[in-house]
């Protein structure tokens, strides 16, 4: 399972849960694609803007619901990708052992391309072990350009340029996922 992560789970993380699904699926990859907040309360709604730009890519974000980040969703997840060095932090404070496999979404791409693609019979673990061994084995945070700014708040040309950068990322994780050697 992939868990995306930002703040509060209305803006980034379910527009980039939303479009990985989308991508992988158009790919035929069967992986199954969630979200979470660092800093999520209650059940809320993505935000208006979000659902506007992702309806207008034909992705349907009103039944969206924010839920918080916690040690069980990462206990399941393979990997993690967070939109900011804050959120790849915040994921290690609540579960050290996940570290190893988290990853800002930009920083999955480019290290993705340094990589093989994940072998047909290897587990997406197994492959975030390798992404992780490809950045050093180090427990450094990704470049400031791998991270995704928060729309949250801006205008609605905000959250298009998020889109467009969300789009762009998890169409390249999709095609890296999709590519078995």
């Amino acid at each position: 399972m992939i868990l995306v992560v930002c703040t509060g789970n209305i803006c980034r993380s379910p527009m980039g849960e939303a479009l990985l699904r989308h991508h992988l699926s158009a790919a035929g990859v069967d992986l199954e694609v969630a979200s979470a907040g660092t800093h999520a309360t209650g059940t809320s709604p993505a935000t208006g803007h979000g659902i506007d730009v992702m309806a207008e890519r034909g992705i349907d974000l009103t039944g969206h619901r924010s839920t918080r980040l916690d040690a069980d969703a990462l206990v399941g997840a393979d990997l993690v990708l967070a939109m900011t060095r804050e959120h790849e932090t915040a994921v290690g404070l609540l579960d050290p052992s996940a570290r190893g496999r988290t990853f800002l979404l930009g920083e999955a791409v480019r290290l993705g391309g340094q990589v093989d693609p994940p072998a047909t019979d290897e587990g997406l673990r197994a492959w975030a072990d390798r992404l992780h061994g490809a950045r050093g084995g180090h427990m450094t945070t990704g470049r400031v350009s791998d991270e995704v700014p928060d729309p949250w708040g801006e205008n609605r040309e905000a959250y298009v340029q998020t889109a467009s950068r969300l789009e762009g990322l998890c169409s390249a994780l999709a095609r890296l996922l999709g590519s078995t050697s």
